[in-house]
C-alpha cells in the first residue's frame, strides 16, 4: 500500500509470514515475534530482471558455496546463462548453473544489509536479512526474482512508512497515530499467519507497501523522519489486537485500514459481502476531515457536431471530449471516463457479441442510491447514449447506422413470419378483411395487392396445404369475428385445407381465383372494380419482380394488375378490356417479358399502350418509380432477386402513398446515380433479414438516402465498492460522494470525502485523534470494537 502523503489508497490485503526458525538465518535473543521469518517477492522498485547487482555493506554469505568469500563494499552481479544463473565480480566468473543465489548475513544484524540494484534503474535499495534470487518467467522469458526474508518486526518497520507518513510522529503530534498503526498492521499479519504460515507475499499495495531497510541512520535511503515511525514499532513491539467470537473462543483481529473514511466509519458488510465482529457498527468520526481535492468530471455531451452518415470518416479521429486533456484537465476524470467507457463495451459485448467499439456520445444522467446509517454510495447507475461499430463474422467492421430519420428492418425467421412483421408495422386494431396468398409462387398475390389496399388490409402469406401458426396467431389477434379472409388462387394453390382452417377458425372465405394465373388476375381485377381507364401488364413469370415494382402505384391509385403469359392476349382479357372501357394499358417490362407481339395486339386493338422497363429488373424498379412517381415520405427496400420478402410490403409502401425500390443483393452494385437524386426519405423500411438485405448493403446505401448512425441508449449499475474497483483507488477515492449537476458547466461532478474503504482505522481520523492528545490504545478502540491488546507472544504455539 501506499503512502496517504502521495493519497494512495491504503487498503490492507491478505499477507502471509513463514513462521519457522530459519536455518538460513541465525537465530537471536529477542522478542518472539522477531523470530517469524517475512517472505517479500521485491516487484515494487525491483522485480524481475534479466540481470541484478548487489553489494554487500557487512558480512554475508553465499549459501551455495560457502568458498566463495563476498568482500565488504564489492558489486557482484547475477546473469542468465543457458537458463541458470551465474555469478560474476566484475567481469570473473565465480560460479555458473546455480538455481537460486541465496545472499545471507553472518549475522542477522542491520548492519549487515545489502544493497540490490536491477540494471533497469541507478538507484541501490538496501535491504537486510537474507537475500534469494531465483529464476522465474515472466512474459514466456526467463527474469531473475529477489525475495527478501527477514525477522516480523523489521518488516513491520519498513512497511510503516511506506503505509502512514512519518512526518506525522513525534513533534507533529502523530506519534501515537503511528503506534495505533503499527498494531493493526502486526494484527493484520498475525491474523492471516494464524491461519496460513506458508505464503509468500509482495512489497506492493497488493499486500502492503515495503520499503525495505530505510528505517535506521546507517542506512542510505534513511528519511530523518523514519525514527517516528521505528519508534512506533517498537513501542508496540508484539502488540496485537484479539476480539471475542460468538461462540466464546478468542479471534486475531485482522486489521484493516484507510486513509480516511471520510467522516463516517464504514461497515464491511456494506462494503464487502460480509460482515467483522470487531467493526460492527457505523459511526461519526469527528477527526476525519478529508475532502477529496479534485471532483470527477463528466460531461454531458461528448461529442460534438459530426457527419452520422460517414462515420468512417471521423471514426478512428474523433476521440470523446473527457478523453481530450484540452477539455478535461484533471487525469483522473479522462481515467475514471476511459474505464467507464469499457466497462460498457464489456456489458454490450454480452448482449451483442459482434460489437467492437463504441463512441460514447453523450452521458445523459448520473444517480446513486446511499445507505441510510452512512450516507455513502450503495449503487450508482450511468445513462449513457453511444454509437457503435460492429464486427462480421468475417472480421470486416461495418457501422450500426440508422437510415433516415426512422429506419427499420422488417424481418421474420421465415417470408410468412415477415409478412406477419409487415402487417403489425402497417396496421393495428380489430378489421374485417384480411387477403392471403401463397408463399412458394407469389404471383396470383402480387395482382392481390390492389385488392389488399382497397380493403386496407395487408397481404400475407401461406403455405399451400397448411395456415403457417405466425400467420393464424396473427388473423385471430387482427380480425373480428365472422370477417373475411380472401383467398388468392384455387385450390391448387391455397388448399382446401387451409379454407377449412379458417372457417374452424369462424371466418367467413372468399376465393378469387380462375383457371390460370391470368384469369385469376382478372378475377381480382373485377372484385376491385373501380373507374380507372388504364390497366398494368405484368410479367407471369415467378422470377421476375416487375409485378412487384409496380404494385404499390397499382395498389393505391386502384389500378388492376393482369398477369399476362406468352405472347398471346387471352380472350378473357380481352374481354375484361372491353367490358370494363380500358383504354390504355401499360406493359411492366421489356419485350422479353411482355412480348412485342403483346403489345401490338393491344395496339391493333385500339388501346393507347405505354412501356416501362430497364436492362435490368433493378433498372425497371428504378424507370417505374421515375415514371409512376408516389410523393409519400417513406421508401420501402426490397431484393429484386429474392422478393418474396418484399411482397407483403407492397402494401405497406401503398398504404404510405410511397415507392418501393428493388435492389441487387451485391453492395457494390447499388445504383449510384439514381440515389443521388433521389428525394430523401424521412421513413425507410428494409424487408427481410441479413440473408435478403444485408448490413453491406444497407451501408452502402446510407450514403445517399439519409443513413445515420444509430443511437443507443445504456445502463451501467455497479455498487458503490464495484465503481471503486473499476476506476481505481486512486481515481475515485471512495464511495462517499454526492453526484452534482453543473448545468452551467454542461457535465456532472462527484464530489465527495474519504480515501479508500473507510473500514477499520482511518489513518486521517487516527492522526486528528493522536494531536489531540487521544493515546493509540483509545483510538484502536474507537475503530475495532470489543477488542483487547494482548502480545503474540503468548498465542504462538
Amino acid at each position: 500500500m501506499s503512502k496517504v502523503l502521495k493519497l494512495i489508497s491504503t487498503t490492507a490485503i491478505i499477507f502471509a509470514i513463514l513462521l519457522l526458525f530459519s536455518d538460513s538465518n541465525p537465530v537471536h535473543a529477542a522478542t518472539d515475534t522477531e523470530n517469524f521469518i517475512v517472505k517479500v517477492k521485491l516487484t515494487n522498485n525491483l522485480g524481475p530482471s534479466k540481470t541484478y547487482q548487489f553489494t554487500p555493506m557487512g558480512g554475508s554469505v553465499l549459501k551455495e558455496d560457502s568458498t566463495i568469500v563476498l568482500k565488504k563494499g564489492v558489486t557482484y552481479k547475477l546473469a542468465i546463462q543457458n537458463s541458470k544463473i551465474s555469478l560474476f565480480e566484475g567481469t570473473s566468473l565465480l560460479k555458473k548453473d546455480l538455481t537460486t543465489v541465496t545472499i545471507e548475513p553472518k549475522l542477522y544484524a542491520k548492519e549487515n544489509y545489502i544493497l540490490l540494484e536491477n540494471m533497469k534503474s541507478t538507484v541501490k535499495r538496501p535491504h537486510m536479512g537474507t537475500i534469494i534470487f531465483r529464476l522465474d518467467t515472466v512474459s514466456n522469458t526467463q527474469q531473475i526474482q529477489p525475495v527478501n526474508h527477514l525477522g516480523f518486526e523489521d518488516y513491520l518497520k519498513g512497511v510503516l512508512p511506506g503505509e502512514m507518513p512519518a512526518s506525522w510522529g513525534g513533534p507533529n503530534g502523530g506519534q501515537e497515530a503511528l503506534r495505533a498503526q503499527a498494531v493493526a498492521a502486526r494484527s493484520y499479519i498475525f491474523a492471516k499467519m494464524n491461519g496460513n504460515t506458508q505464503l509468500e507475499i509482495d512489497d506492493t499495495t497488493t499486500f502492503q507497501v515495503y520499503q525495505g531497510f530505510v528505517w535506521d541512520k546507517i542506512s542510505p535511503a534513511f528519511d530523518r523522519f523514519n525514527v517516528y515511525t521505528t519508534d512506533a514499532v517498537d513501542t508496540t513491539k508484539g502488540m496485537i489486537m484479539t476480539y471475542k467470537k460468538p461462540n466464546g473462543s478468542k479471534g486475531f483481529v485482522t486489521g484493516f485500514f484507510s486513509a480516511s473514511n471520510g467522516g463516517q466509519t464504514e461497515l464491511p458488510q456494506q462494503y464487502w459481502s460480509s460482515g467483522l465482529d470487531y467493526i460492527n457498527k457505523t459511526q461519526t468520526d469527528t477527526y476525519d476531515k478529508y475532502k477529496w481535492p479534485t471532483p470527477i468530471q463528466f460531461k454531458k455531451n461528448q461529442l460534438a457536431e459530426l457527419d452520422l452518415t460517414n462515420p468512417a470518416s471521423w471514426w478512428n479521429t474523433t476521440t470523446e471530449n473527457n478523453l481530450l486533456s484540452s477539455v478535461v484537465t484533471d487525469a483522473n476524470s479522462r481515467t475514471a471516463f476511459s474505464k467507464l467507457k469499457t466497462q460498457a463495451l464489456k456489458e454490450l459485448k454480452v448482449i451483442d457479441p459482434t460489437m467492437d467499439s463504441i463512441k460514447i456520445d453523450s452521458v445523459n444522467s448520473i444517480k446513486t442510491v446511499d445507505f441510510s446509517n452512512t450516507g455513502k454510495v450503495q449503487d450508482i447507475t450511468f445513462k449513457l447514449s453511444y454509437y457503435a461499430s460492429k464486427k462480421n463474422p468475417d472480421n470486416s467492421l461495418y457501422y450500426a447506422m440508422k437510415l433516415g430519420a426512422q429506419s427499420q428492418t422488417l424481418e421474420g425467421e421465415t417470408r410468412y413470419e415477415t409478412a406477419v412483421e409487415v402487417a403489425k408495422e402497417g396496421w393495428s386494431g380489430k378489421r374485417n378483411f384480411a387477403v392471403l396468398g401463397r408463399g412458394d409462387l407469389p404471383v396470383d398475390a402480387l395482382a392481390g395487392s390492389v385488392l389488399a389496399n382497397k380493403l386496407d388490409t395487408p397481404i400475407l402469406l401461406t403455405r399451400t396445404n397448411a395456415l403457417p401458426a405466425s400467420v393464424e396467431n396473427y388473423l385471430k389477434d387482427s380480425l373480428n369475428p365472422k370477417a373475411t379472409v380472401y383467398l388468392l388462387g384455387g385450390t391448387t394453390a391455397i388448399s382446401s385445407n387451409v379454407e377449412k382452417r379458417l372457417v374452424d377458425l369462424g371466418f367467413n372465405i372468399k376465393r378469387v381465383s380462375g383457371k390460370s394465373r391470368t384469369d385469376t388476375s382478372i378475377e381480382i381485377a373485377k372484385v376491385v372494380g373501380g373507374s380507372s381507364q388504364s390497366v398494368f401488364f405484368a410479367t407471369g413469370d415467378e422470377n421476375s419482380s416487375d409485378a412487384l415494382s409496380i404494385s404499390p402505384y397499382a395498389a393505391r391509385n386502384q389500378i388492376p394488375i393482369i398477369i399476362q403469359k406468352g405472347i398471346n392476349v387471352s380472350q378473357n382479357t380481352k374481354d375484361y378490356l372491353k367490358n370494363s372501357k380500358k383504354t390504355t394499358v401499360n406493359l411492366i417490362g421489356g419485350s422479353d417479358v411482355v412480348s412485342s407481339e403483346v403489345e401490338t395486339t393491344l395496339k391493333n386493338s385500339g388501346y393507347a399502350i405505354d412501356r416501362t422497363y430497364g436492362p435490368s429488373r433493378v433498372d425497371t424498379s428504378i424507370a417505374i418509380n421515375k415514371k409512376f412517381v408516389m410523393p409519400g415520405d417513406s421508401l420501402v427496400i426490397g431484393n429484386a432477386y429474392g422478393f418474396i420478402d418484399a411482397l407483403a410490403g407492397s402494401v405497406l409502401a401503398a398504404k404510405n402513398n410511397s415507392s418501393i425500390l428493388l435492389l441487387h443483393p451485391d453492395a457494390k452494385k447499388i445504383p449510384v446515380s439514381y440515389l443521388e437524386d433521389v428525394a430523401q426519405p424521412e421513413t425507410l423500411y428494409y424487408l427481410g433479414g441479413e440473408t435478403v438485405v444485408s448490413k453491406e448493403l444497407k451501408y452502402s446505401l446510407s450514403k445517399y438516402i439519409g443513413g445515420t448512425l444509430q443511437k443507443f441508449t445504456t445502463e451501467i449499475n455497479l455498487t458503490g465498492s464495484q465503481l471503486r474497483s473499476l476506476f481505481g483507488s486512486t481515481v475515485l477515492k471512495s464511495s462517499d460522494f454526492n453526484v452534482e449537476d453543473r448545468a452551467s458547466n454542461g457535465e456532472f461532478a462527484l464530489n465527495g470525502t474519504g480515501y479508500g474503504h473507510g473500514i477499520g482505522l482511518s489513518q486521517y481520523g487516527a492522526y486528528g485523534r493522536s494531536k489531540a492528545g487521544i493515546k493509540a490504545e483509545e483510538i484502536l478502540a474507537f475503530y475495532y470494537q470489543g477488542i483487547t491488546i494482548e502480545q503474540a507472544k503468548d498465542y504462538i504455539k
